[in-house]
């Protein structure tokens, strides 16, 4: 359930690196694994046990409605965890709020930030990731040196790139893959949940909570060592999402040109 967008935005990680390579050398020169999932706890006064919310009830299809349509009205949340990409692991960290997202992907010593906001994509990555990215230290550096520390405008017809942001979009990242059925309840963070397993190639089990509102808590892979991303956060409000400087910016075309 949703890992083939998160692998699919950790699969962008990798080709963003070719692809900007590639531009800079035209020119001639945005977390610990596992992130607690919290959804909000009901308050109660007593030590009974908070009251169902009744999704654990509902067939597999309407739970799954039921925790896209909960993560939509909460406006903002965030994702954290540990993906495992052709047996490199993939630490990401984004916060969303509406449209808007600020967070990181990182692996090995190398991480790159990630910013959406005001209808734009923006990538910043580190000298580290240039390095990797180049497959040679020398043109890395001198690409990171060309770069500095600005951020990259990402076209939204630029389809690798922008696969960069897949893991923080409600509709694909709980689009599931395959066909959704009901899996274990067990507690996540504290909070009970009941499971969502898909069949797909890139199938896993996403949990909702079914006390408070039916948010999405967790989404594991079919394989424990494969990672899971924590949902959690919920109407927050985040700092960091203003659009930067002009002079803080490179746009990828004209890199191409």
């Amino acid at each position: 359930m949703g890992m083939r967008s998160i692998k699919g935005g950790v699969a962008g990680l990798a080709l963003a690196g070719a692809v900007l390579a590639g531009c800079g050398n035209s020119t001639g020169d945005g977390g610990d694994s596992g992130g607690s999932a919290a959804a909000p706890a009901p308050s109660a006064t007593t030590s009974a046990a908070p009251a169902s919310n009744g999704v654990a009830e509902l067939e597999p299809d309407a739970i799954l409605t039921k925790a896209k349509a909960a993560l939509r009205e909460a406006g903002s949340y965030r994702l954290k965890g540990t993906v495992v990409q052709d047996k490199q692991p993939m630490k990401m960290d984004f916060k969303v709020d509406g449209k808007n997202l600020a967070g990181e992907m990182s692996f090995d010593k190398a991480t790159v930030e990630l910013l959406a906001v005001g209808g734009k994509q923006y990538i910043r990555p580190d000298e580290a990731f240039w390095t990797m990215t180049a497959g040679d230290a020398k043109q890395g550096k001198a690409l990171a040196k060309l770069i500095g520390d600005r951020w990259v405008i990402v076209p939204k017809d630029e389809k690798d790139l922008g696969s960069l942001f897949a893991p923080a979009n409600v509709e694909e990242l709980l689009e599931p893959d395959g066909k959704v059925s009901k899996g274990d309840a067990k507690d996540v963070a504290g909070t009970p949940a009941i499971g969502l397993v898909t069949s797909g190639s890139d199938g896993g089990t996403m949990y909702v909570a079914t006390t408070g509102e039916p948010y999405p808590l967790r989404i594991e892979s079919d394989k424990a060592s494969e990672g899971a991303i924590d949902f959690s956060d919920f109407g927050e409000k985040f700092a960091g999402m203003e659009t930067p400087p002009a002079n803080e910016v490179l746009d990828l075309k004209d890199l191409q040109n």
